[in-house]
């Protein structure tokens, strides 16, 4: 990053964590901070922009969290999305894997203007810090200068992004601090990719693995430790999928 680009970042990371402004401008923005049982269903509302009712699936084995998909119609009739805690030694959640529908499936199954349009995954972490600079308030930056939202969230090959599933499971950071400015500076880093419904590159592909949008985000309760000194980056998660991790399922769902 070039240093007027870094400068903006600064910028606009202090004041959007500062103002806790919600970017979305709407009643889809977080208003409190999420659990770590209910995280999804913030991130849905946030990324999509709805108000949609869905049901959440949150996974304590990875290899059911790999297998499954975010689907539209799930058992009781409404969409279905998964979740994955990563954990520390102890316990404690360190970052949050989301298996979200991305806006045009929503809007094509509910109508238009149900969703949309998405925002991207780091979207959900500003919003999480803004909240988080409100409760803390100066003690939010006392260890950091300020907070960067790394832009470049793809996993792999923008031109193939049906099938980065593989890649965006494995290892990755989640914070580390920059050399910029004698290392004080945070850096939050997003996981994550989108295959619309209605990209005609995959209409070939099962309807499951389309319009979705999954990402990898930092847990509050990790970032908070972070601001306040708790706990040093760099923070990691992520595996790398085993060949049975990644045998397909006829899943649920028939769009």
């Amino acid at each position: 990053m070039c240093l007027q680009s870094r400068a903006l970042a600064t910028i606009l990371a202090t004041f959007w964590a500062l103002a806790g402004i919600n970017a979305s401008a709407d009643s889809t923005g977080l208003t409190q901070l999420p659990t770590a049982q209910n995280y999804c269903l913030a991130a849905q509302r946030v990324l999509a922009r709805t108000q949609l009712d869905m049901d959440l699936v949150v996974h304590e084995d990875f290899n059911r969290f790999v297998k499954s998909k975010a689907i539209i119609n799930g058992p009781d009739g409404r969409p279905q999305i998964q979740q994955f805690n990563w954990l520390d030694a102890d316990g404690k959640v360190l970052g949050i894997s989301c298996k979200l529908k991305n806006t045009d499936h929503l809007n094509l199954t509910f109508g238009a203007g149900s969703a949309g349009p998405d925002l991207p995954c780091q979207e959900m972490n500003r919003q999480v810090l803004g909240l988080l600079s409100a409760q803390l308030g100066p003690s939010a930056f006392s260890t950091y200068r300020a907070v960067i939202f790394d832009p470049d969230e793809s996993p792999g090959n923008p031109e193939t992004r049906g099938m980065t599933g593989p890649e965006w499971l494995k290892p990755h950071l989640l914070a580390y601090v920059g050399t910029a400015n004698g290392g004080q500076e945070l850096h939050i880093v997003s996981k994550g990719f989108i295959v619309e419904f209605t990209d005609p590159r995959f209409n070939k592909a099962p309807d499951r693995f389309r319009g979705v949008h999954y990402c990898h985000f930092i847990a509050p309760g990790q970032l908070e430790k972070l601001l306040t000194g708790g706990s040093e980056p760099p923070i990691s998660v992520g595996r790398n999928p085993t060949a049975d991790d990644l045998a397909t399922t006829t899943g649920l769902g028939s769009r």
